[in-house]
């Protein structure tokens, strides 16, 4: 996956300044939603495995489903990525544009697993010190996880704090057998 990223990077900063300069995020956030989720449906995935079809076809298909729903720069990127065989990072073109997108507005994504359901004033604290921690807005979203047995786990980016049972559980075990 990091190679993914590393290759899609490029893309999704050149995109994100494109669509920032033209105050047009939204519209580039719901395009490149819309090309990825053409891209990933299976039926798309296997007309491109097919060794029969070349790329200026599925260039041509792509271009036609998508349709008027996206506009000539859209096109431009869809054009580009046949060309230079990178369609393969589309999904990671796109959630790094979000990614952008997010920072750009001053929020941070933050996945909460809890081992119960959260009452709104528990998932409020929560964002609240997660907000306090990154002196950002917290878009959060919160999953129930029995596996974790007590507790709760936040993801922030590459950052994870572990505050189940379950999480505690494997650090004992962990130092018992060293």
């Amino acid at each position: 996956m990091a190679e993914l990223a590393t290759i899609a990077r490029p893309y999704a900063e050149a995109v994100f300044r494109l669509a920032r300069q033209g105050n047009a995020l939204p519209a580039w956030s719901d395009a490149l939603n819309l090309i990825a989720t053409v891209y990933e449906d299976p039926q798309m995935q296997a007309v491109m495995a097919n060794p029969k079809v070349i790329s200026a076809d599925i260039e041509r298909l792509l271009l036609a489903i998508c349709g008027e729903r996206i506009d000539g720069v859209a096109r431009n990127l869809i054009q580009l990525l046949v060309h230079n065989r990178r369609l393969s990072v589309l999904v990671e073109i796109r959630e790094l544009f979000e990614q952008l997108k997010l920072e750009d507005e001053g929020k941070v994504d933050a996945k909460i697993s809890s081992a119960f359901p959260m009452e709104d004033a528990q998932r409020q604290h929560v964002v609240n010190l997660l907000s306090t921690r990154f002196k950002r807005n917290i878009n959060a979203t919160v999953t129930v996880d029995p596996d974790l047995i007590g507790g709760i786990k936040v993801e922030v980016g590459d950052k994870v704090w572990d505050a189940s049972v379950r999480g505690r559980l494997q650090t004992m075990a962990v130092t018992l057998t060293k």
